[in-house]
């Protein structure tokens, strides 16, 4: 974390550089899984392809168990089709990288062409490489026996092909690394935002002289992250993470027909189709994964929630440039970056 801080507080373009070595190794081996694990994917394996619900176990129950069969009083269960809807809002954090190509949506030179382009792309191919690997190591291994800490990798060990889980092992981390490293830039570029609107004090926000970073808000994002790293669980981590980025998908999604509507005068140089069906269908969606995650998770997340209300309304609601334009007789000028 320490290492990958550094380089995201030295620029952008260094930033970039890594990033897509590290990319093209991890898509690189996703093709390799694909297209070696398909000589030893066995078609009894994947049957039955949606296992039939089950009683949940011990521990399955009370805030471990979903929102949706807490609050419909559904006897908790594993498998069946509620639990393809809880394990894809598990695994959403695969998701989380993407919206990072919009959070650099300043430093792109032509937004217009480059973003829609660029995320549609990536979202692309991303989903039927996700979709291809897991096919292929469920067709590999029972997925009763799958190895929930390292699933490919030992996927390859059970088959006797180790030297392939060497490879596969050597790309997670590579995988890891590289979206580590692009939160890392977007969430300095977010918070310089947050920051140059008021929301938090600017001093925290500030760019460096000489790289052009804000490298205060990158450096305690770095630590910030290093110790939820090496202090909380694996799977707490990762439930938070889904349900944060499900909750800032939806609030995004409400927002495109808001400011439609609120403001018809902005510029637009890409817009979103079909509005407002496809916005109101996506936040819908996103809403409802959420609800399958379980209850302890929805716990730590409205108190992380409360954190962040007690930090906007201590300062952000007073001190913020709207609130200050509108208490003032003249707008007040936006801050150069």
């Amino acid at each position: 974390m320490l290492v990958l801080g550094v380089v995201a507080v030295v620029g952008i373009r260094e930033s970039a550089r890594v990033t897509n070595l590290l990319v093209l190794v991890k898509v690189a081996i996703c093709a390799f899984v694909i297209i070696a694990g398909l000589f030893f994917v066995k078609a009894a394996n994947l049957s039955p392809f949606i296992p039939s619900a089950e009683p949940a176990g011990a521990g399955d129950d009370g805030v471990k168990q979903p929102v949706t069969q807490a609050i419909f009083g559904l006897e908790p269960s594993v498998f069946g089709f509620a639990g393809v809807l809880t394990a894809a809002a598990v695994v959403f954090f695969a998701y989380t990288g993407f919206e990072a190509v919009a959070n650099l949506g300043e430093e792109t030179r032509k937004p217009k062409r480059d973003l829609p382009l660029g995320l549609l792309g990536t979202l692309l191919i991303s989903t039927v490489l996700y979709i291809g690997v897991s096919l292929v190591v469920v067709g590999m291994v029972k997925y009763t026996e799958i190895d929930e800490g390292a699933p490919i990798a030992s996927a390859f060990r059970a088959v006797g092909a180790g030297w392939a889980a060497v490879l596969v092992s050597i790309a997670a981390v590579a995988g890891l690394t590289s979206v580590i490293l692009v939160d890392l830039v977007a969430m300095g570029r977010i918070g310089f935002a947050i920051a140059r609107d008021g929301l938090i004090p600017p001093a925290i926000a500030k760019v460096h002289p000489r790289w052009g970073t804000p490298y205060r808000i990158a450096g305690i994002m770095t630590v910030a992250v290093a110790l939820l790293a090496g202090f909380l669980p694996l799977s707490a981590l990762a439930d938070l993470v889904s349900i944060g980025a499900l909750c800032a998908f939806t609030l995004v999604a409400i927002a495109v027909p808001i400011l439609r509507r609120r403001r018809p005068d902005l510029e637009r140089p890409f817009k979103v189709p079909f509005s407002p069906v496809l916005p109101i269908v996506t936040a819908v969606a996103c809403l409802y994964l959420s609800l399958n995650l379980s209850v302890e998770t929805w716990l730590r997340f409205l108190a992380w929630m409360l954190l962040g209300a007690v930090i906007y309304f201590g300062y952000g609601h007073r001190k913020n440039r709207l609130a200050r334009r509108e208490h003032s007789d003249t707008p007040e000028p936006a801050p150069t970056p």
